[in-house]
């Protein structure tokens, strides 16, 4: 009995080795008929076969597939976008591989591409927020919050999505009267998160006085006229002294012979 057992197991395990080799082929050739370079099997759970970007944003789209879990999986940005899971190998086959076309790969419906959008723009004011606070840790002597926080944090993420996540704190705690009256009144025309919940999940924790403090900073800051790169004031230096030097030789050809 072990030994008819025994077989059926060797038997199957030629049946799956030729699979394996099938799929593999079929992989590698497309590989090398769109990429004219070879797959990698270096790890059979994750055998790269397509990357993009899509939408105006140029997000990342990978694909792979996963020859040990039989399916195919798709990433944009870097998250689980889908997945088309198999029973067997050679189901992936016949459905997937036998047929594998680039374009039908990658293509993403737009909605997908909003989502991903979405979901970066929420876990960077996320970030923002955090940022906030640990510069108002770092910067609060204990008697007054160092106008280096704001400028720090702005630096970081700019002054619009730092004063978007200061407006969405401030309307999430409106009845709070440790925040000045003024920021109160600006915080109700600026935009904020529509989302409750989002507002919530990123509404500054730190002490409403010093938030308050933080948000009189960044607006001044967002007021300041922008300050020009480093590349465009070389490139303004480099202007006024092309400028400098034809004047001089304008006012030394005109200069009288003596």
């Amino acid at each position: 009995m072990e030994e008819v057992w025994s077989c059926v197991v060797d038997r199957a395990n030629i049946v799956l080795d030729a699979q394996l080799d099938r799929a593999k082929t079929l992989i590698d050739d497309f590989c090398t008929y769109d990429y004219a370079s070879h797959a990698d099997f270096s790890d059979l759970s994750r055998v790269n076969i397509a990357y993009t970007t899509v939408g105006d944003e140029d997000i990342p789209l990978q694909v792979h597939v996963d020859l040990e879990g039989y399916k195919i999986e798709r990433e944009l940005d870097g998250k689980p976008l889908d997945t088309r899971q198999y029973s067997s190998l050679q189901e992936l086959i016949e459905n997937e591989l036998e047929g594998l076309d680039f374009q039908e790969l990658v293509a993403v419906d737009e909605k997908d591409i909003q989502l991903s959008l979405a979901r970066a723009e929420y876990q960077e004011n996320v970030e923002c927020k955090l940022a906030i606070e640990q510069a108002i840790a770092c910067y609060y002597d204990g008697s007054r919050l160092d106008s280096a926080a704001a400028r720090e944090v702005v630096e970081k993420f700019g002054a619009e999505r730092v004063l978007y996540v200061l407006a969405g704190t401030l309307q999430q705690n409106e009845w709070d009267g440790r925040f000045s009256q003024d920021n109160k009144a600006w915080a109700k025309t600026a935009k904020a998160d529509p989302l409750f919940a989002h507002r919530r999940d990123f509404s500054v924790q730190s002490h409403p006085g010093l938030v308050d403090v933080f948000l009189t900073q960044v607006r001044r800051e967002a007021e300041k006229p922008p300050r020009a790169s480093i590349r465009e004031r070389l490139k303004q230096a480099q202007e006024k002294a092309e400028k400098k030097t034809s004047v001089q030789a304008a006012t030394k050809k005109k200069e009288p012979e003596r």
